[in-house]
């Protein structure tokens, strides 16, 4: 699986959605990025192109030749298992079966099965745009958590495909998160946990990790970052990982609920990331 995501100076936020093309295991391709408010129904502007190796084969901008011209795309890939390395950037083969769900383009709801093999495939989704996918495991007492991710769009092959992992969080994971807070929270089932993974443009067309910024949310319950390995509700920005998790965010169910968080520090801005009630959010955002 894979991530991507953006930032603009003031007081709009780039904002990419992480999904990569992956084949078994290992870490996840550089991610492509979109600007604009990932969150936004009707706002999102894609405006950053593809890396080699996700959000479609061609890797061309728009109106540059070898990509489609389609109103809608067709998402395949695979679905990842992520390892509780506290990056939330690798995985392997998901090999249980999950129901996938997503919006199509006119505005119905895409409903498919990933069953273990790769790959799979939603259809119909809207062109230029971010897809929001939910990854549900269908395994009772698995060690995998419902999954909302956002997938890029925008740079479709020929024949109109996007090729995107999507990833799917160990709850074994999140119950980790909360086991070291130092003031007690407990987990809310029927809220949202959003993992927020800030990555900035690095050396070429790279992304790294961004450590050294303060994230703030208001609905969250909590806030708890990446640290020595770990994690720390006592620590106030980022580190070397790039990962902060809001707890206990309210969400109603599918499609979900808006959530605004603002950063500070080493960059500062805002954005606006989507959350199901009883789901993990995975995304991943260029600042």
């Amino acid at each position: 699986m894979s991530a991507r995501w953006g930032f603009v100076a003031t007081p709009a936020l780039m904002v990419g959605a992480i999904v990569g093309a992956c084949g078994t295991s290992g870490e996840r391709p550089p991610p492509t990025v979109c600007a604009g408010e990932c969150g936004g129904p009707t706002t999102v502007r894609i405006g950053v192109p593809t890396s080699p190796g996700g959000g479609g084969e061609s890797g061309e901008t728009p109106g540059a030749g070898g990509g489609s011209s389609s109103e809608t795309v067709t998402l395949t890939g695979n679905v990842q298992l992520l390892f509780d390395n506290g990056r939330f950037d690798t995985g392997e083969i998901f090999n249980d079966e999950a129901a996938i769900k997503s919006t199509r383009a006119d505005g119905k709801t895409a409903n498919e099965i990933w069953n273990g093999t790769p790959p799979y495939t939603v259809e119909q989704l809207p062109a230029e745009s971010t897809a929001w996918l939910l990854v549900t495991p269908q395994t009772a007492g698995a060690d995998a958590e419902v999954t909302l991710e956002p997938v890029l769009t925008e740079h479709a092959d020929a024949k109109g495909f996007v090729t995107a992992d999507l990833g799917v969080v160990r709850e074994s994971n999140i119950e980790t998160l909360f086991d070291v807070l130092s003031v007690p929270i407990q987990r809310d089932t029927r809220a949202a946990q959003v993992v927020l993974r800030l990555v900035a443009r690095g050396a070429g067309s790279g992304l790294t990790p961004l450590s050294g910024v303060t994230v703030k949310a208001t609905s969250a319950e909590g806030i708890t970052y990446g640290a020595s390995g770990g994690y720390s509700d006592v620590a106030t920005e980022t580190d070397a990982t790039g990962v902060a998790v809001l707890l206990n965010v309210p969400a109603g169910g599918w499609p979900g609920s808006l959530v605004s968080v603002q950063f500070s520090g080493k960059k500062t801005g805002g954005a606006e990331v989507r959350a199901v009630g009883g789901a993990v959010s995975l995304v991943t955002l260029l600042l």
